[in-house]
């Protein structure tokens, strides 16, 4: 049956005060329950873990050990300022022609996730360099937005020859039967210990094994087993000088007395390696002769190697005579590190055979050729938008911060030291 309206007003309640329930006659002492909880738990938390109870987030661990100590970084109400910051670290730079330096705390954000500040997305770099504007006009890309249009590493885009002066070629020592030994990669480039570049070429460990400085043509035995050291001319000529005399002195019966034995039938009287009168003047005829050899001016027409088998075979001869009637020998200058701006890890590709990445050596047959991989060879492998990528991101070869540039700071660190990667990985 059908209610009307009346019937339904009957049962409404016109009361001032509403009825009282089990909620409501215990709603204060709950809310004061809760207050005495919430007061007891921070209590608890104040004297077990500090002021961590306050962290919004995890720590990176270069900070973790201020974790108990908001007040080092944070300044009440306000955002934690670079002075904070520079209580610790030294002062860093960028780049004298930015307009604006950015706070340490836009790039450098606490509090999201268990990582390390410096593990930034590209697009903090991005921001400035994809319409970069400064002090001056850049020097190389105004509009980069990712690597895909990154320019041309700077050894390769300047269009330059190899500067060092010292004639090699990668093409006879990687492929040539003439050696002692067959030569691979490995033979010369050793990773260095931080995994980073190769160790610097020296002639010792490198060269000498095939190249040995000894004079065997025009002069007698034992004066061939003289070696000259790999220094400079005047320093060679006190080293040779040297030698000689203590090979005079001893072998002084062999080089400079007669075989007094009497003439037997079918032996004839043998006479002195050297007609010197004295030792000053055996050692003045034979350091002549040794330099004369050692310093034979380069020819530039094959055999190579048997037309010029010490010193300029490699060196490059300068302009005039040195003091003493010595050669000018050109400094070599050769690089032990070519990308300047950047940062690279050879342990990082070392799974690469070395042909994949300076695909252009075993053909290279001109010391001017800077056999650096090109920025097409790297983009094989660090592609946007590809799933087996290696990375785009910016810091995995360039730093921000640049601590050349100022006096306090510590000397520039790898990448893998920044990541925290020891050099066993």
């Amino acid at each position: 049956m059908a209610r009307s309206s009346k019937d339904l007003a009957k049962r409404l309640r016109f009361d001032h005060r509403p009825r009282a329930d089990a909620f409501r006659r215990w709603y204060w002492l709950a809310a004061l329950v809760a207050c005495g909880l919430g007061v007891v738990a921070w209590l608890a938390f104040s004297r077990t873990v500090g002021e961590r109870q306050y962290l919004p987030g995890p720590l990176t661990p270069a900070h973790a050990t201020f974790g108990d100590r908001c007040a080092h970084c944070h300044v009440s109400f306000a955002s934690t300022p670079n002075e904070k910051c520079l209580t610790c670290h030294s002062p860093r730079v960028h780049s004298e022609f930015e307009l604006v330096t950015p706070p340490c705390r836009d790039c450098h954000i606490e509090h999201r996730r268990d990582d390390l500040l410096v593990t930034l997305s590209r697009q903090a770099c991005v921001d400035c360099h994809g319409d970069l504007h400064g002090r001056r006009a850049p020097l190389v890309a105004a509009h980069i937005s990712g690597f895909a249009d990154h320019p041309e590493f700077a050894p390769l885009r300047q269009a330059g020859a190899d500067p060092t002066a010292l004639r090699f070629n990668h093409h006879l020592h990687l492929t040539s039967d003439d050696v002692n030994e067959h030569l691979v990669c490995a033979s010369c480039h050793v990773l260095a210990a931080d995994g980073r570049y190769m160790q610097p070429i020296h002639f010792k460990p490198h060269c000498q094994r095939c190249h040995e400085l000894k004079v065997t043509e025009g002069v007698p035995s034992p004066m061939s087993d003289v070696a000259a050291p790999h220094v400079e001319p005047a320093r060679i000529r006190t080293v040779l000088g040297d030698a000689l005399l203590a090979l005079a002195a001893r072998h002084s019966e062999e080089i400079f007395a007669a075989d007094r034995t009497v003439l037997l039938p079918g032996r004839a009287e043998r006479g002195p390696i050297d007609e010197s009168r004295s030792l000053q003047e055996f050692q003045r005829k034979y350091l002549a002769i040794l330099e004369t050899a050692l310093y034979r001016p380069f020819v530039d027409s094959p055999p190579l190697l048997e037309n010029n088998k010490q010193c300029f075979l490699c060196h490059v001869q300068g302009e005039g005579p040195a003091p003493g009637g010595l050669p000018v020998v050109v400094e070599t200058k050769l690089p032990s590190r070519w990308l300047l701006g950047g940062e690279f890890s050879h342990r990082r590709h070392d799974k690469l055979p070395c042909a994949t990445c300076h695909p252009d050596v075993e053909g290279s047959a001109l010391t001017s050729d800077v056999n650096l991989p090109k920025h097409a060879v790297c983009v094989r492998c660090h592609a946007d938008g590809v799933a087996q990528s290696a990375g785009t991101e910016c810091m995995l070869c360039h730093l921000y911060h640049d601590t050349s540039k100022h006096p306090v700071a510590s000397p520039r660190q790898s990448l893998d030291d920044l990541l925290g990667r020891s050099a066993e990985q």
